[in-house]
């Protein structure tokens, strides 16, 4: 009577049992009603425990569950084994008993007051016939007592359960309750009549009533007239066929005003399954209405602005799953919308730019932005020029793509038209430089055959006249003599000089580099300033043509570090490598912003000549200056030349 609980209860029995006894093993099992029907031990002790363990018993029809221990449960009485040796009903658990020393055993049902069996006490003895008939009434007695400390303790457990029930029961209540006065929805409760039973502080808050303005009346009180009759109806069929329901509802307030509320309304039903009260929760969403109708509201305007957008205009995520786009990208892709949807991006590429396509995608989600110009594919297969610009979009957590693409067809025709233009004036202004260089070298010859024979032939007369003369000689004629052949020496020298730069004549014999160094040492004799010239001769040789426009803009930029640089050293060097030919003019003059000059497009016609005469022979000419840094030109000319190139 001592135990606090069954368990320490049968525990204890077994021990008592098993301490000063010749009983080698007691168990205490209950039965379970489970798929095979299997008696369970909840509590053993004796000097032969391992017996129990991994022993199966049941209480059904088969013959494990036809043993002493089935027996006592169907038949409800004592179960005596006086030899397990030779008990037929024991033979499934004979050589376990054996290998345990086990002789004897009896099985006692355990009754409760009421009569049912609760327990089976299970007593093994290593002798046979160990127990009396007189010890076994004791047994009985034992089993009646142990049935009333069960009903005891049972009946305990009972009541505190019932205890514990109760104030769960209040704590849930009170915890109810709290919510329902601290709830920040407004909630009602009406009874099976629909009556109003209990309101809020919610409630009262929301709609201006007080509870004893309510209690006890209908809650149609707060309709507002925007429902009729067949809305209540399907409110009250609802109801009653699943005991909820939920839906909008514009109901009134005190002050008049209309207040839109999302309503849930619950069934409460007893026993019987009849309703006892009706709950309603109401949220008030007259402001997510309101921002609902103004999002509609924007969206309507975005999808304006996307429709009255020139070009398509389309919207997907980082899987390539297309979100919205305009009307123009289904006109003129030819596709539905429903193929859209399960179409992604490069789809509409062919499969020589989708890689392009692939990489600008990802560096438009790295680094926000990026532009591509691709030939957009149609669903009929005809591609159209497009240039499409790309934009990262942050929204709702996720990144998406937001994209504009413009047909520049018309734009591309234009500009092969102006490319067109471009080489017609190219291929005039390259004619333009060999008219020039033609009559450069007809004049030079021009002044060579006839100026300087004239102007030697009149020296030679001068010569012979002094000859003539000699001891005749008068001063005043000898010093015109003197004059005269002075002023043809130096005509004949100006002549020589204007010759040279006519035309050049150690270009066609010696190459770019002589020609080079040769103009370089008469700019530096007239000019007072130092010019050295590098480099290596390309080899095979330049075409004249390219030869000649290296040297005239070689020559260009010579006049203007003469007349503008103010530079004490000019160094020209031609270099080749495997793929071009270089000529560098770098002086180190007082310079000027070459970036400012270009963007004012104010370079002198110095500049333009240069560079025209570079793109006539598909250079590229480059001029770095900066104020007190000096000045470089340079000239990359595509070495060797392309076969079949001029």
């Amino acid at each position: 009577m001592r135990a606090s609980c069954e368990e320490d209860l049968y525990q204890s029995v077994c021990e008592a049992l098993t301490r000063q006894t010749p009983f080698a093993l007691a168990t205490i099992s209950c039965a379970r009603n489970d798929a095979v029907r299997t008696v369970q031990v909840v509590a053993a002790a004796g000097t032969a425990l391992g017996y129990v363990e991994g022993l199966t018993v049941r209480w059904d029809d088969t013959p494990l569950g036809q043993g002493p221990a089935g027996r006592a449960l169907h038949t409800g009485e004592l179960q005596v084994n006086d030899d397990l040796d030779t008990d037929e009903r024991f033979t499934p658990w004979r050589d376990r008993a054996r290998a345990f020393g086990l002789r004897s055993s009896f099985v006692l049902p355990v009754r409760l007051p009421a009569g049912a069996v609760a327990v089976l006490l299970t007593v093994y003895s290593e002798q046979k016939s160990a127990v009396s008939a007189e010890q076994l009434e004791q047994f009985r007695l034992l089993g009646d007592d142990l049935g009333v400390c069960l009903e005891v303790l049972r009946s305990r457990a009972a009541l505190q359960a019932a205890g514990e029930h109760r104030e769960r029961q209040d704590r849930e209540l009170a915890i109810l309750h709290r919510a329902f006065e601290n709830s920040v929805a407004a909630v009602v409760v009406t009874d099976g009549q629909n009556r109003i039973a209990a309101i809020n502080p919610a409630f009262e808050s929301l709609f201006g009533y007080r509870s004893d303005q309510l209690l006890g009346r209908d809650p149609s009180l707060l309709a507002s007239g925007r429902h009729g009759a067949e809305y209540f109806r399907s409110m009250w069929s609802e109801l009653g066929t699943l005991g909820r329901w939920a839906g909008e509802i514009v109901d009134r307030g005190s002050d008049g005003r209309e207040i839109v509320c999302w309503l849930n309304i619950t069934a409460v039903l007893d026993a019987e399954q009849h309703v006892t009260h009706y709950i309603g929760s109401f949220r008030d969403v007259t402001e997510q209405i309101q921002s609902m109708e103004a999002l509609m509201r924007e969206q309507r305007f975005a999808n304006a602005i996307m429709e009255s957008m020139p070009g398509i205009v389309y919207f997907y995520d980082r899987a390539g799953r297309f979100h919205r786009w305009n009307r123009n990208f289904l006109e003129v892709s030819g596709y539905s919308a429903q193929e859209l949807e399960r179409m992604h991006p490069l789809d509409f590429f062919d499969a020589g730019h989708q890689q392009l396509l692939k990489e600008r995608i990802e560096t438009v989600f790295e680094r926000g932005e990026e532009s591509v110009e691709a030939p957009f594919r149609t669903k009929s297969g005809r591609t159209l020029p497009y240039v499409f610009t790309g934009r990262r979009l942050h929204y709702s957590g996720e990144d998406f793509l937001i994209g504009v693409g413009i047909d520049i067809g018309q734009r591309k025709a234009a500009e092969e038209a102006l490319d067109a233009q471009l080489a017609r004036l190219q291929s005039l202004s390259r004619q333009v430089l060999e008219i020039q260089e033609t009559e450069r070298n007809a004049l030079g010859r021009e002044l060579h055959d006839s100026v300087a024979q004239d102007i030697g032939a009149v020296s030679l007369n001068l010569t012979i006249v002094r000859s003539l003369l000699g001891e005749r000689l008068e001063p005043s004629v000898a010093q015109r003599l003197d004059d005269s052949e002075k002023l043809l020496e130096d005509a004949a020298q100006r002549l020589r000089d204007v010759m040279l730069e006519l035309r050049p004549p150690g270009l066609d014999e010696f190459g770019l580099l002589a020609a080079l160094g040769e103009h370089a040492q008469r700019v530096a004799r007239r000019a007072g300033f130092k010019v050295t010239v590098h480099g290596t001769e390309p080899q095979p040789r330049l075409s004249p043509t390219a030869a000649i426009a290296l040297f005239r803009i070689a020559q260009e930029a010579l006049n203007n570090a003469v007349k503008h640089a103010r530079a004490r050293h000019v160094e020209i060097r031609l270099e080749t490598s495997g793929d071009s030919a270089t000529v560098t003019i770098r002086d180190d003059g007082m310079g000027f912003d070459s970036a400012t000059r270009a963007a004012r497009g104010d370079g002198g016609m110095g500049m333009l000549t240069m560079a025209e005469r570079a793109e006539s022979i598909g250079a590229h000419c480059a001029v770095h200056s900066a104020p007190g840094a000096g000045t470089c030109v340079s000239i990359t000319l595509p070495w060797p030349a392309p076969a079949g190139a001029r």
